[in-house]
């Protein structure tokens, strides 16, 4: 079985190096007495950013660093759009998406979501989902941990293609095929259960419609397979590099 891994502040690792002794967190260190882990066995610390570091925990409860790694990001960088969707579902959705290997998570108030945040809750809401990402990056054993981004409107989003290399909009309409996506920024669009509205398509004109098979995913389970079918069509699961893979095979 593969090490456990802990997420800590980027600034813990900073300027540490092979020999460094580190002061564990101690949500980290309850953690690891809860988990009865012993002095001689190999943890991880990781700092959301890439950076990896391997060492065992001393008998006085500093963390030994054995060796540092930097886990490159993968070729093809899945962020994802997730219209709002009610109840524990979302935070089902998230966790999945994060163990599959996206890079980041953008709440969607899309026009046929029954779920509307106002400023309290989406304060609120945000600090879950950093909770449910966070624990979802230690299971799966990735270094890289997704970027939660702020919600927005469809038009906000809209605005934002220019940002990626590719758009993909999953439809039950859309093309049954892969789009050839081999590398670089992807922004999967996930609608609500009641479907991407009109205007909504015609915002969305220039982004590649995609439909997966022929049944009709639940959107807490669409963006799941979707993402995972293109990391896997990309051969993005084939390679060495890129956090993605190593998070399954270590799960």
């Amino acid at each position: 079985m593969s090490a456990s891994v802990f997420l800590v502040e980027p600034e813990l690792l900073s300027d540490s190096g092979v020999g460094s002794l580190l002061t564990l967190p101690k949500s980290v260190d309850h953690h690891i007495r809860v988990m009865r882990i012993e002095s001689s066995e190999l943890i991880e610390l990781v700092d959301g950013c890439g950076k990896r570091m391997s060492g065992t925990v001393n008998l006085e409860g500093l963390f030994e660093v054995g060796s540092v790694m930097l886990d490159p990001l993968p070729a093809l960088r899945i962020d994802v759009a997730q219209a709002l969707i009610k109840g524990d579902r979302l935070e089902n959705s998230l966790d999945m998406l994060t163990q599959v290997g996206v890079t980041g998570l953008i709440p969607w108030i899309a026009d046929h979501s029954v779920v509307k945040w106002n400023k309290e809750k989406s304060e609120k809401q945000l600090v879950k989902w950093g909770n449910v990402t966070r624990a979802a990056t230690e299971q799966s054993r990735r270094s890289w941990m997704p970027v939660i981004h702020a919600p927005m409107t469809s038009q906000a989003l809209a605005q934002r293609f220019s940002d990626y290399d590719h758009v993909v909009v999953l439809s039950e309409s859309g093309t049954p095929y892969s789009p050839k996506i081999y590398s670089g920024a992807v922004l999967l669009i996930v609608g609500p259960e009641g479907g991407v509205s009109p205007h909504e398509h015609k915002l969305f004109a220039n982004a590649v419609s995609l439909r997966l098979g022929t049944s009709v995913f639940r959107s807490e389970t669409a963006g799941v397979v979707g993402a995972a079918y293109l990391f896997s069509t990309s051969g993005e699961w084939d390679s060495e590099s890129g956090g993605s893979v190593q998070g399954l095979t270590n799960a």
